[in-house]
């Protein structure tokens, strides 16, 4: 039997566009410090995290769901973005398929985009794979020159961050600590935080994670603004990706589609 999958899009501000797909459901992350409530559920109600939403991004979305959300109503789920979702690949060969597409921010095209042979498409994907994420990117490529995800992170952000949370995961899930050299040497991960599989591979991978991030944040100076401050959610991804390698999870690699006018 096909899984039932609802897929849960993280709004932080208002966007001209709403997926009108039944098996996606709109949520406002960061609601309870919002300066504009947006017309959607919010990720303020019942147990949740919603006042990190500054510096945890999406996560706060997926912590609301795993812990509020009505179980028997789905079989698996999925995170996306209020302008990044799944899509099905505009090649049929191999050596087209690409990690992203960039759409123009289009009702039409999104709707389009999010139909129900997607639908039926990601279904069949999880039944063969225990989860379905983004076609993998480069962690870091610049003048020719390709770095691992442990030197991209140094590149891109701060180092002593990514240090301190893999000495977080070495402490409190030791068990890592033989898979962290080599997975900081891979040179091409998923991006966004961008997953969908079943329940008890999210409750895993949610205590793994907000464990980490959790003792993370008590041992690092986050920075108060700027593109640095987000740096659990940058942390995150990379978590996301260790957690995968290191548990040797299948995956299904699907392409994401970006909707905003910049192209």
């Amino acid at each position: 039997m096909l899984p039932k999958i609802q897929l849960f899009s993280a709004y932080h501000k208002a966007f001209p566009i709403l997926p009108k797909a039944d098996y996606v459901t709109p949520i406002q992350s960061g609601a309870i410090d919002a300066a504009i409530r947006l017309d959607m559920l919010g990720d303020n109600t019942g147990e949740n995290i919603s006042h990190l939403g500054s510096t945890y991004n999406e996560i706060t979305v997926a912590y609301w769901v795993l812990k509020n959300a009505d179980r028997s109503r789905f079989d698996a789920w999925g995170l996306c973005q209020y302008r990044r979702y799944f899509i099905q690949d505009k090649y049929k060969l191999i050596f087209k398929k690409r990690s992203r597409y960039s759409f123009r921010t289009s009702q039409e095209v999104l709707d389009k985009a999010l139909s129900p042979a997607l639908y039926l498409h990601l279904q069949n994907l999880l039944v063969q794979n225990d989860v379905i994420v983004q076609k993998p990117a480069w962690a870091n490529k610049e003048n020719g020159i390709v770095y691992g995800i442990k030197d991209a992170y140094t590149n891109l952000h701060i180092k002593e961050h990514y240090d301190v949370a893999m000495e977080v995961v070495i402490e409190k899930f030791p068990d890592f600590a033989g898979s962290i050299e080599s997975y900081g040497k891979l040179t091409r991960m998923s991006y966004h935080s961008m997953m969908i599989a079943r329940w008890n591979i999210w409750d895993e991978y949610m205590y793994f994670l907000m464990t980490v991030l959790t003792e993370v944040k008590l041992r690092i100076v986050v920075p108060k603004e700027g593109y640095q401050s987000r740096v659990e959610g940058f942390l995150a991804e990379r978590l996301h990706n260790l957690y995968m390698y290191h548990h040797q999870l299948k995956q299904a690699y699907v392409t994401i589609g970006l909707f905003e006018d910049k192209l």
